[in-house]
């Protein structure tokens, strides 16, 4: 679907989510063709990988569900020692972080949930997708509508809602144009975008889109955010706003801390678009083994774009074809160095293969082009 909004109007931020607006209606019976287009865009790696797969790594994997059932009386508990207790600060801190623990899992098995990989009726994903997104102050149809289009236009410019767009592109937005003033190396503003910048940028996207949403998903969508919304607020109300900081601030800025840790790592430092590439334009992680069943194998990423439709639970086995097929177009990085170069390197691109710091013109390379090499060339 072809964007039809003008960047020379200054819609840069809604120009990339209009396509997914107009296809608001399969999005509410909570439908996956973003899916579909990836299938048909990379037809090589997929075909290929899928026929080494056992048929099972196809199916839904209903046990995934059951995890909900930990986190929650894990939050309840913790919210229930800090409002009852009488507890020190760092006691009540550390119950906050076993709470940002939980609303991170639930957060990461939403992501799983709406994709169609834990449950098949269509009801049931937005039934759990609600549960699980509400810590975020999210919603599933939003969601939906912003991710799926993230899947379709990976690494676009005008058109993946996560991207930051190239000098090209510059935004009209007062807020985009601020924001960028801080997408160089080392921003002070980086640590502030980890720990908001899922429910951040989720509302920001939400409330952009509006004008250009009909009543019925305007309805919708808001309804999804100021539902869970409501109910923290009475939560607060209910049982103390200096609880409230500590069972549900702290731990949702937690929860984006490390969300964020792994989104901002996914594509940061791809190249941009090039023909629907998944595995140039998605990077995978690695960590300690227990931290990664921890978080659901939220860390493979290439994997997850090449087939979104896959639990992660699979994740390992694809990694090992694409490996053994492809080594030299495969990505994989530690973790902990990928969010170094992440903080080292600026978010704007200067063309198709390298990023530029807007504050001197300083060009840096991207993953498999000079990335390792640190700075480019200057003006």
């Amino acid at each position: 679907m072809e964007c039809s909004c003008n960047p020379a109007l200054g819609n840069w931020t809604i120009c990339r989510l209009a396509a997914c607006v107009t296809e608001i209606s399969w999005i509410l019976r909570i439908g996956s063709p973003a899916d579909i287009k990836l299938r048909a865009m990379v037809p090589g790696y997929t075909e290929i990988v899928s026929k080494r797969l056992p048929p099972e790594v196809f199916r839904p994997v209903l046990s995934r569900a059951f995890w909900l059932l930990a986190y929650v009386p894990v939050v309840a508990a913790c919210t229930t020692a800090i409002v009852r207790l009488q507890l020190g600060f760092l006691s009540r801190l550390a119950f906050s972080l076993v709470i940002g623990v939980a609303f991170t899992c639930i957060g990461i098995l939403a992501h799983e949930v709406l994709h169609g990989s834990v449950v098949e009726a269509r009801w049931l994903r937005r039934v759990l997708g609600t549960v699980c997104l509400a810590p975020l102050n999210l919603g599933p149809v939003f969601w939906m509508m912003w991710h799926n289009t993230h899947h379709a236009h990976t690494q676009d410019p005008l058109r993946d809602p996560d991207n930051w767009g190239t000098t090209v592109d510059l935004p009209k937005e007062p807020g985009m144009r601020f924001l960028r003033r801080f997408t160089g190396p080392h921003s002070l503003i980086f640590p502030i975008l980890l720990c908001t910048g899922v429910s951040g940028h989720g509302a920001a996207l939400l409330f952009l889109t509006q004008r250009q949403m009909n009543r019925r998903q305007r309805i919708v969508t808001l309804i999804e955010f100021f539902l869970p919304l409501g109910f923290w607020v009475f939560l607060g109300l209910w049982l103390g706003w200096v609880h409230w900081v500590f069972f549900y601030l702290i731990p949702l800025l937690i929860a984006n801390l490390i969300i964020n840790s792994f989104v901002v790592t996914n594509h940061f430092l791809n190249p941009l678009d090039d023909g629907g590439d998944p595995l140039a334009s998605s990077l995978t992680v690695t960590t300690y083994r227990w931290l990664e069943r921890l978080l659901l194998n939220f860390n493979y990423h290439a994997e997850h774009h090449l087939l979104p439709g896959i639990n992660p639970k699979y994740a390992p086995q694809v990694t090992r074809l694409l490996q053994e097929l492809w080594p030299d177009r495969y990505q994989q990085m530690s973790h902990r160095k990928a969010l170094l170069a992440v903080w080292r390197t600026p978010r704007v691109y200067f063309d198709q293969v390298s990023l530029i710091d807007l504050r001197d013109g300083t060009r840096y390379g991207t993953l498999g082009h000079g990335l390792n090499e640190s700075k480019k060339s200057s003006k």
